[in-house]
């Protein structure tokens, strides 16, 4: 086999790896958040809309929960209407800035910057798995 042989193989196996190579489609898609629905009772703060947020970034809202009320080293409760209640006034600024954190480090993949993931535990790590890019992630443990 002389070089031009070659060539023209190797051209068609090119030509033939490219078509069976899928589409090139948009792997980050805006992924709308609701902005967090906040009012004060009294010495409480709850979060009208917590349990829609949560099912919009595919997080179970006790997860969600138990991380902001660490951060905030507060008490609370979600009651079974999906409303998100903490035991203390905590200002607007201060829950919207610790709920950015959350979904920087708990959802937003770290390869391709989707909001599209799943947060699954294996033994005693936990682990972010994009829905777009396949990329896996651990990250602390909540």
């Amino acid at each position: 086999m002389d070089k031009s042989e070659r060539e023209l193989d190797y051209e068609w196996l090119l030509d033939r790896l490219y078509s069976k190579l899928p589409s090139k489609t948009p792997t980050q898609q805006t992924l709308d958040i609701p902005s967090l629905n906040i009012v004060h009772v009294g010495l409480q703060t709850h979060i009208k809309n917590f349990k829609d947020v949560c099912d919009v970034i595919l997080r179970e809202p006790r997860i969600c929960a138990r991380y902001l009320l660490k951060e905030l080293g507060a008490r609370g409760s979600i009651d079974e209407s999906g409303v998100f209640i903490i035991y203390s006034r905590v200002s607007t600024q201060t829950i919207n800035t610790l709920f950015k954190r959350f979904l920087d480090t708990y959802v937003r993949c770290s390869t391709c910057g989707s909001y599209q993931t799943e947060l699954n535990r294996r033994g005693k790590v936990w682990i972010i798995r994009c829905l777009a890019c396949g990329a896996e992630t651990p990250v602390k443990p909540i």
